[in-house]
């Protein structure tokens, strides 16, 4: 591929555009009948804007050119993991995807997945993949073991494996930002660890930009034939992927860590006026002009 092909490289594949259109679908169904009653019910404006702007993201990611462009420049797949791992995923998470689009399942469905939450087995895996060390732990894991040079270059070489390698990132992901922003349910993690678990976070996609950017050699020589074509060394565009990696994946990761610091503050403050509220509900009899008397 080379820069005049770029705008003509639109990947159409039937499966990821279909899987888009009925993902927005279902949303906006279950918007929709969530809204009948009253606006903003269940879910509100904002999250939904931040729910589609994520499916955008994701069309941004997979279907535009920079999909093609993968294929040809280091940096150019560093921003379509940038899109897949820190963009799209936490906007999905917001809008509250699982009451939405339950919503706009069938009631029988509803029931159904009732039951089926039920099982012992199912029940074993939430609890085991929503525990926050393992949410974070299997982040880790994906980011590096796909940037691996052999699993990585495969990815490149071979459609099905590139296929692979981006439902490893999003399912990672969503199941990250899920922990870390949780916008339904009960929270998995408390308020104020749920700070250190997304800055710490930061640093997995920050020390992958660090080795990109200061190899003193080509980690992947599968783009050493390509690159020269965009008007870059092999050197300089994986220099350029790291900074990608390293500087708008760790303003993200800080923005939603300084996001739920701010929220942390706010239920302390809630609390401190419940606590205020509960201690003047109680002030002795004395307070309304009473004094006990005393034997």
């Amino acid at each position: 591929m080379t820069p005049h092909d770029a705008w003509r490289s639109w990947d159409w594949q039937p499966l990821t555009v279909g899987g888009l259109v009925a993902v927005a679908w279902a949303y906006g169904r279950g918007v929709r009948s969530l809204w009948d009653r009253r606006p903003g019910r269940g879910v509100r404006r904002w999250q939904a804007v931040c729910f589609f702007a994520g499916l955008v993201w994701l069309f941004v990611a997979l279907v535009s050119p920079l999909h093609a462009m993968s294929g040809s420049l280091l940096s150019a797949h560093m921003a379509q993991h940038l899109l897949l791992i820190a963009v799209a995923p936490p906007l999905l998470v917001l809008g509250a995807p699982a009451l939405v689009i339950g919503a706009a399942l069938p009631e029988s469905w509803r029931t159904t997945g009732r039951r089926m939450g039920r099982w012992r087995v199912l029940r074993s895996l939430g609890r085991a993949f929503g525990n926050p060390v393992a949410s974070w732990l299997l982040a880790l894991v994906a980011l590096w073991g796909w940037h691996a040079p052999s699993l990585y270059q495969a990815a490149v070489r071979h459609e099905w494996v590139h296929a692979l390698e981006h439902i490893t990132f999003v399912a990672t992901a969503l199941l990250f930002w899920w922990t870390a922003l949780q916008p339904t349910g009960v929270r998995r993690l408390a308020r104020g660890l749920d700070v250190l678990y997304v800055f710490t976070g930061s640093f997995q996609g920050a020390a992958l930009g660090f080795l990109f950017a200061f190899a003193s050699a080509p980690l992947y020589p599968v783009y050493s034939a390509t690159a020269p074509a965009w008007g870059l060394t092999a050197i300089q565009d994986q220099q350029l992927a790291g900074v990608i990696m390293w500087l708008p994946s760790g303003l993200i990761y800080l923005v939603a860590a300084g996001w739920l610091f701010l929220q942390w503050l706010q239920a302390i403050e809630r609390a401190t006026r419940r606590l205020e509220g509960r201690g003047a509900a109680v002030e002795p009899a004395s307070a309304s002009g009473f004094e006990p008397v005393a034997e």
